[in-house]
């Protein structure tokens, strides 16, 4: 080669490395960290849902995280993560985009996490990264979908006063303030030893016409027994309503006051082939022979649409 070509083909060779390292600018083999140590639900001023403070429990279990950098071709995801979490990312300088996708366990179920549908999504700007440093984003606020979208066709907030339940009168009120979960007041239900089981549920049939609709229910418990959650539909078969349970939750009262997101739109739809009208329904359960308490608040039925 003579030298001409020579000197042509190093200086190639020196542009094309430094127009790739150029182009992949801010990938790095030592990671930096997002933090974050939580995720909880605030009020949208523009929706205002409930003046009742119980609307916005919840439990976030976890966060899907997606970031995007200016100059990347996609999105890149990070991964779930359980909360609180250190998130390595391959990145230092300027993430222009991170977006935080909050994730509850269905049912209660570790292996059926999802993004839960009625929650927005947060999306942080220029966020910025610093190698084997972590940059710590805190306590993330989100907030439910707007009403335009997402309709509460039941809510029971157990507060003190005449005729406020809506439900079965097997429920008793709670006050004692040092135990209930949130407000003034929760609901009880005792079941005695000589009982096999008791059940109870909402004084009102709810429609849902659109049969593509998402159907959760919501609810913060505390239990020493176990207890079912279903649905009491009004499909005559031999002359009896159909009575079907989704699921059983198991008491636990060393864990004090859980929240749950019950996908009761899979018993709608698999069992009563998406009837319009629905009730949910509840039964405490006895098969040891044990009194105990099955305690309640906040209840809701939203549906997506």
């Amino acid at each position: 080669m003579n030298k001409t070509l020579k000197t042509i083909s190093i200086i190639f060779t020196a542009v094309f490395i430094f127009t790739a390292c150029d182009r992949f600018e801010g990938n790095v083999s030592v990671p930096s960290f997002l933090r974050i140590e939580a995720m909880n639900v605030e009020d949208n001023p523009s929706d205002s849902w409930s003046l009742e403070n119980g609307f916005f429990t919840s439990e976030i279990d976890a966060v899907n995280v997606v970031i995007w950098v200016s100059g990347d071709t996609a999105e890149t995801n990070l991964g779930t993560f359980q909360l609180p979490c250190d998130i390595p990312v391959l990145r230092n300088g300027k993430i222009d985009r991170i977006l935080i996708n909050p994730v509850v366990k269905q049912d209660g179920i570790a292996g059926k996490r999802i993004n839960y549908p009625y929650y927005e999504s947060v999306t942080l700007t220029d966020v910025i990264l610093a190698e084997q440093d972590t940059t710590n984003l805190g306590t993330i606020a989100t907030k439910y979908v707007s009403k335009s979208r997402m309709k509460v066709l039941w809510q029971e907030f157990f507060e003190p006063g005449p005729n406020s339940f809506s439900l079965d009168s097997v429920v008793m009120p709670f006050t004692s303030l040092d135990s209930v979960r949130s407000g003034y007041g929760s609901g009880v239900v005792h079941i005695r030893a000589d009982q096999s089981s008791v059940s109870f549920w909402s004084d009102t049939t709810y429609r849902i016409s659109d049969p593509s609709a998402i159907v959760y229910i919501e609810m913060d418990y505390w239990s020493d027994i176990d207890f079912s959650v279903g649905l009491y539909n009004p499909i005559y078969e031999g002359g009896a309503n159909v009575l079907k349970s989704h699921m059983t939750i198991y008491g636990k009262p060393e864990k004090g006051w859980q929240k749950i997101y019950i996908n009761i739109g899979s018993l709608w739809s698999k069992t009563y082939s998406h009837y319009p009208n629905i009730r949910p329904y509840f039964t405490v359960l006895n098969d040891k022979g044990k009194e105990g308490n099955l305690y309640l608040d906040n209840i809701k039925l939203v549906v997506l649409d």
